[in-house]
């Protein structure tokens, strides 16, 4: 019995689909780094000469406040009383609470203190504020 299989100079790889799911990555990619940038409420970040990055920012409660002096808890604008409760609700669910305070360059330094002294009233007392290095 002389059994003869397709020559080998006929196969080749259909590159089509390989395309289309290259496509089908790069639009998710791109979509998704929008979406990450929608969260945050605008703040113009002040620069410091003394700015030092932290090692790492990841895990951390975002606290934002606008140039009007409202705060925000990530995109939900929040009074002083009702902070205290979210960050004290949080801190029940992880003792390890690390707080990054986002504060545009023209807020009161007021209302940074009083941010901070909430934070402290309900145990909270890793803070880091956002800064870039000259």
């Amino acid at each position: 019995m002389n059994i003869k299989g397709p020559s080998r100079d006929d196969v080749s790889i259909d590159m089509g689909p390989m395309i289309d799911l290259v496509f089908l990555l790069l639009i998710f990619f791109m979509v998704a780094s929008v979406v990450t940038e929608l969260e945050k409420v605008e703040v113009e970040i002040p620069e410091s000469s003394h700015a030092k990055v932290p090692e790492d920012t990841k895990g951390r409660m975002m606290l934002s406040i606008d140039a009007n002096n409202q705060v925000y808890v990530g995109t939900l604008a929040v009074t002083t009383e009702e902070l205290k409760d979210y960050i004290a609700t949080e801190l029940d669910l992880n003792p390890d609470l690390r707080i990054l305070i986002r504060a545009d360059r023209r807020v009161e330094y007021k209302t940074c203190k009083d941010i901070m002294i909430a934070c402290g009233e309900v145990g909270a007392t890793d803070l880091i504020y956002a800064t870039f290095e000259e």
